[in-house]
Formats: C-alpha cells, sequence, structure tokens
C-alpha cells in the first residue's frame, strides 16, 4: 500500500512540475491577432486609456509567447523553432503591425 501511495504522489509531483509549451493552434493564433488588431483599432478610434489598457493587455499576451518560443529555440528547441515560424506565417498572413 505504501509503495502505491508513493507512486502516486511521484505521478502528481511530475505533472505538477511538467514543461508548459505555448503551442497554439493557428486558429487560435489568428483568433489572438484578430482580438489584438480590434482592440488597437478601437482604441485608436476612442483615445480611451481602458481601450488602450486591452490592447496593451492582448500584445503582452502575445509578446510572452514569442518571447518563450524565442528562448525555447535558441536552446536548440526544434518545436519551438517551428511553433515561432507558425507565428511569423500568420502574423504576415493577417499583416498584423506591432
Amino acid at each position: 500500500m505504501k509503495k502505491i501511495l508513493i507512486l502516486i504522489v511521484m505521478l502528481f509531483g511530475l505533472v505538477a512540475c511538467g514543461e508548459k509549451f505555448p503551442y497554439t493552434s493557428k486558429s487560435d493564433k489568428e483568433k489572438m491577432l484578430k482580438e489584438f488588431q480590434v482592440a488597437v483599432e478601437k482604441a485608436d478610434k476612442t483615445k480611451d486609456e481602458k481601450d488602450a489598457q486591452i490592447a496593451f493587455e492582448k500584445m503582452g499576451e502575445i509578446i510572452k509567447i514569442a518571447t518563450e518560443l524565442e528562448k525555447r529555440s535558441s536552446n536548440g528547441d526544434e518545436k519551438a523553432k517551428e511553433e515561432l515560424n507558425k507565428w511569423d506565417e500568420v502574423v504576415k498572413e493577417l499583416n498584423v503591425q506591432f
């Protein structure tokens, strides 16, 4: 019984310490970028600080993912390089300006 309990605790520990990777599907990437574009356009039209803050938050989410991917790709992670290239493709496809 003790061995099973120790095994369960070890498994939960491994799961809790597991590596979180910012993979997103193409539709999620497009959704995030479109939300950013809409937020920027709304902030430009209204000149409201709240709208500008929302746009900065959206941009911050995207930059956070890109930064993590760049860090991992510079450490030689091939999956991170592929994911970063996919982000670049979607940004070019949607013609998003930061």
